[in-house]
């Protein structure tokens, strides 16, 4: 089975609720609008919760400096990353390598 993108040999099906199915190799899976738009609002929820635990009073002293401000960045890419790893592997093709 080919992406339907790039006929690169797909390793994730997407189905949809009309009971179509999607094929698509990882770089079209991260990217397919579904993971891809439940991927992001996980990390806004999520990644806010975590910058008002973790971060916000440095933020507010007004102490942002370059180190914190990418600590604020991965507190938004890590639930991202999880977000889309999990549904990739709920996804993935048996027998996929």
């Amino acid at each position: 089975m080919s992406c339907e993108q790039c006929a690169r040999s797909a390793t994730y099906r997407f189905a949809t609720p009309a009971g179509e199915s999607h094929a698509r190799c990882l770089r079209h899976a991260v990217l397919y609008p579904a993971v891809f738009r439940h991927a992001v609002r996980v990390a806004l929820i999520v990644g806010a919760m975590l910058f008002a635990i973790n971060q916000l009073d440095v933020v507010l002293r007004g102490d942002l400096t370059p180190l914190v401000a990418a600590k604020i960045a991965l507190t938004f890419a890590v639930p991202f990353c999880v977000s889309t790893y999990s549904a990739l592997q709920i996804n993935r093709l048996s027998g996929a390598a």
